[in-house]
């Protein structure tokens, strides 16, 4: 039936959903709201998701600081892009059934 197909979500997946939601919603993050309820620190659990967005932050997409991700009104436009960093399944994704980003 299709009431039970379904896709169970570890802490990794609701962590990753919590971020995600977070940024394209309200366009910043704050790293110590995700950090008390997931029990993580931040910073070494997303390590090299902080180092890819150092580029976007180049481009003045958003601003990284110690305590959160701001997003820019530039930055705005291309929420998607910014978002992506978070997916770990995007790359494991060989043909998408969904729109591409410009």
């Amino acid at each position: 039936m299709p009431v039970y197909k379904g896709v169970g979500l570890d802490a990794d997946d609701q962590l990753r959903r919590a971020v995600i939601t977070q940024l394209i919603c309200h366009f910043e993050l704050d790293f110590a709201r995700v950090e008390r309820p997931f029990h993580i620190r931040f910073k070494d659990y997303f390590a090299p998701e902080l180092e890819a967005l150092m580029s976007m932050q180049t481009d003045g997409l958003l601003t990284l600081s110690d305590s959160g991700i701001h997003v820019t009104p530039a930055g705005r436009l291309l929420i998607r892009n910014i978002c992506m960093v978070f997916d770990r399944y995007l790359a494991q994704k060989s043909q998408r059934p969904f729109s591409k980003v410009i």
